[in-house]
């Protein structure tokens, strides 16, 4: 009994481990950074592929959405750089992958 009940348990602890490592191969992320007055942003899953046509909205330091557009074929996304002090750029990729990257741009030379 005491073996069967062992059995179980590492079947259950292999098959919560297995659909844990998808799960994370799948995670979405989204970087940004200003460079000559223009906000770049990088999409990708963490297995490296890149984000392609998914939705990318801008909200300013109140929480105002100020702008919205697409990634392209290789994950980016750029637009000129507003007059705030902070942005949250928020992704929305397939599947219900999404990530947010905070930028300080009162901070940018």
């Amino acid at each position: 009994m005491k073996i069967k009940r062992l059995f179980f348990v590492g079947v259950v602890l292999a098959f919560c481990l297995l659909t844990a490592s998808s799960a994370w191969g799948h995670k979405v992320h989204v970087f940004a950074w200003v460079e000559e007055g223009t906000v770049h942003t990088e999409s990708y899953f963490s297995d490296g592929n890149k984000v392609v046509n998914a939705q990318i909205q801008v909200f300013d330091n109140y929480g105002k959405l100020i702008m919205s557009g697409k990634t392209d074929k290789k994950g980016i996304f750029a637009f000129k750089l507003p007059a705030c002090t902070a942005l949250r750029i928020v992704l929305n990729a397939s599947e219900g992958h999404n990530a947010e990257f905070d930028l300080a741009v009162d901070q940018v030379d």
